[in-house]
């Protein structure tokens, strides 16, 4: 699993005096003017994932009103969903708001980054592995699917340091990530989010990204 996060880049804040931001709130201080990079909805769906989780835990209105007041505090928004890890953490900008996995592997190489898991709470993702129905090999699919899944091939993904989140609840974690379960998450029905997205997509365009 992949939850929402800030990460910011410690060396940069400092040099702006600005504090670390502990909430989404937080980030409407106008000592980040120009200092967050974040995706577009345009192109990527971790920003949709954005939107959604904002829309379900604010409310709709709100989550916009929260979004167009954020406008002016946005240097960019990226077009790739982890463009704004390679951002903040050669310093292009001081906030970068993404997935996790990104984040935990440049702390890993040594950027100085630390990663914020907002107060009010976030979205997250969980990818998915499928057996395709028909598949030739259908008993060497379920023998592959049975050990992801399992502890042993969780923790060959952590040990592999993709920081992922392990579905797998005795799984290790990768350095520096605190337990899922420690996290306010949001929950996106995915249903919802789907037959919702072209609407939510561009009312955030129309509304959103032209706001000063």
């Amino acid at each position: 699993m992949n939850p929402m996060a800030f990460a910011v880049n410690t060396e940069a804040l400092a040099k702006i005096n600005a504090p670390v931001p502990a909430s989404w709130e937080d980030l409407l201080n106008p000592v980040y003017k120009g200092q967050i990079q974040m995706p577009t909805p345009q192109s990527s769906g971790a920003a949709y994932k954005i939107i959604s989780s904002l829309v379900v835990s604010m409310g709709e209105e709100k989550a916009y009103e929260y979004m167009k007041k954020l406008n002016p505090n946005v240097q960019t928004y990226t077009s790739s969903g982890t463009g704004p890890s390679k951002g903040v953490a050669v310093g292009q900008c001081a906030i970068g708001i993404q997935f996790t996995p990104a984040f935990f592997k440049f702390i890993d190489e040594g950027y100085p980054l630390q990663v914020v898991f907002p107060k009010e709470g976030v979205g997250f993702e969980a990818p998915a592995v499928s057996i395709i129905k028909g598949a030739k090999n259908l008993e060497a699919a379920r023998i592959l699917v049975d050990w992801l899944v399992s502890k042993k091939g969780q923790d060959v993904l952590s040990e592999a340091k993709t920081f992922f989140y392990p579905v797998n609840a005795a799984a290790s974690l990768g350095k520096g990530m605190p337990a899922f379960s420690e996290l306010k998450t949001v929950d996106v029905d995915v249903d919802w989010a789907g037959k919702n997205k072209k609407r939510l997509v561009e009312r955030w365009v129309n509304e959103v990204l032209p706001a000063k």
